[in-house]
């Protein structure tokens, strides 16, 4: 499902992984090119325990925005979870070997390319923020 997920994630938003992180080679983050914000990260043979999991097993993760809202809907504990390693209010994790469809994970990955798709979002280079001037 792994390499499905990047096939599909590659021909629809022109993203490809960036591995970042020498300690760990196998994991990359997946970026908006437009934003330049992280829509997903991919985390290879994560052991189930930093799930909360009682198994020995890893597995390949992907990390993606979600809405907090439908978040709390979708989050099992079996196929999806909390976010790993990111902030729990706004990321989920699932697990690529979980068994969910693949239809489902295309539908979370278009979510959250959409979650940081917009202008706003695009930080702004030119823009120096100063100090506010307090009143005595």
């Amino acid at each position: 499902m792994t390499q499905q997920i990047l096939e599909y994630i590659s021909k629809a938003y022109n993203a490809q992984p960036e591995y970042l992180w020498l300690s760990t080679p196998t994991n990359a983050a997946l970026r908006n090119q437009a934003t330049g914000k992280w829509f997903g990260v991919l985390l290879g043979a994560l052991p189930l325990k930093k799930l909360g999991m009682n198994s020995e097993k890893k597995s390949d993760v992907l990390n993606l925005k979600c809405d907090p809202m439908l978040s709390f809907a979708l989050i099992d504990n079996k196929r999806i979870f909390q976010g790993y390693h990111m902030n729990k209010e706004h990321w989920i994790s699932i697990r690529l070997d979980s068994g969910i469809s693949f239809a489902e994970l295309k539908s979370l990955v278009d979510m959250s390319f959409e979650l940081v798709n917009t202008k706003a979002s695009k930080p702004h280079k030119s823009i120096k923020s100063t100090p506010k001037k307090i009143n005595k």
